[in-house]
């Protein structure tokens, strides 16, 4: 029997780089995202050193805020990966359509 791979997955981290780096990439500081989304800096600067993550709430409006697919957040590849209705559309472009069956 294969041994499965013993994959690290710090997802804490790669939330709080992915954050940092879109909120660096975009130079928006953390006082004006504490100030829309009516925040302590503490509790902003808090999910980008990967201390702690927004609610369920906070997390929708940093979504909606930053433009970002939830998945691009938690992803140790955010610049590479592909959100699922992208992925879908792919395979749907690369694959070649079905004959028609004849009965």
């Amino acid at each position: 029997m294969a041994q499965e791979p013993n994959i690290k997955c710090d997802i804490r981290a790669n939330f709080a780089t992915a954050f940092r780096n879109w909120r660096a990439k975009n130079n928006i500081p953390l006082k004006k995202i504490a100030k829309d989304f009516g925040l302590a800096v503490s509790t902003v600067n808090s999910w980008e050193l990967g201390k702690r993550f927004p609610t369920g709430e906070n997390f929708q409006q940093l979504v909606n805020y930053t433009g970002v697919p939830p998945c691009r957040l938690f992803c140790v590849l955010a610049e590479k990966c592909m959100p699922a209705q992208c992925q879908l559309a792919a395979l749907k472009l690369s694959s070649p359509p079905k004959a028609a069956r004849s009965t």
